[in-house]
């Protein structure tokens, strides 16, 4: 739990840091880690110009539903990360675990947002070819007081630009610990097993001091 808990956190980190900026800057002719680059330094200075944004949870979601999500390709790290049951479900079923998950990623990671100010990307160059569809991107994370961090991000071009589908953070991939506990439930509860599960975990709780 402690794993994926640093995991979680790292993630958030570099969610934020591959984001895009202007769409005309996510050129999928530019090497990926140019892309990331300009991303992070983008996003991390708009958050110290306005760190009221990280405290805030509706500005977060926001932010991150603007600046971020766009440039993840939700659908193939869920078909990664539910594995070989993807290919039994339904159409629907699809959907609503593609939508679930997004869900879940994005409430876990908005509340990272605050760690992001102090941090520092550092890019390793990628060389790609024109016809290469995908690469992988890799960097250190550096934040004060704290170790580095090595990451790895696989992505892939699409006519819109880079799209990040796996992340890694010391050798832990987020598909595959989510493959792990996905495939858990599945083997126990099915598919609509898991659907229901995401959905339990991406539910409002309700405030116990509004309920007196």
């Amino acid at each position: 739990m402690k794993i994926l808990n640093t995991l979680l956190l790292s993630l958030g980190l570099l969610l934020l840091a591959a984001g895009p900026v202007r769409a005309a800057e996510n050129d999928p002719s530019l090497p990926p880690h140019v892309v990331a680059k300009r991303a992070s330094e983008d996003v991390i200075t708009a958050l110290a110009k306005d760190p009221s944004i990280s405290k805030d949870k509706a500005r977060a979601l926001a932010f991150i539903d603007e600046r971020i999500l766009p440039f993840f390709d939700f659908q193939s790290m869920t078909r990664l990360a539910v594995g070989r049951a993807w290919r039994d479900a339904s159409p629907e079923q699809q959907a609503r675990l593609t939508q679930e998950f997004r869900t879940l990623l994005v409430r876990t990671y908005a509340a990272s947002l605050d760690t992001l100010r102090s941090a520092e990307i550092d890019y390793r160059p990628v060389n790609v070819g024109p016809n290469d569809k995908r690469a992988v991107v890799k960097g250190l994370v550096k934040r004060p007081g704290m170790q580095p961090l090595t990451m790895e991000m696989a992505v892939e071009r699409q006519p819109e630009g880079w799209r990040v589908i796996d992340i890694a953070i010391e050798n832990l991939s987020l598909v595959t610990n989510y493959r792990s506990e996905f495939g858990m439930i599945v083997q126990r509860d099915g598919v609509n097993g898991l659907v229901k599960s995401l959905a339990e975990r991406n539910a409002p709780r309700e405030n116990p001091t509004a309920a007196k």
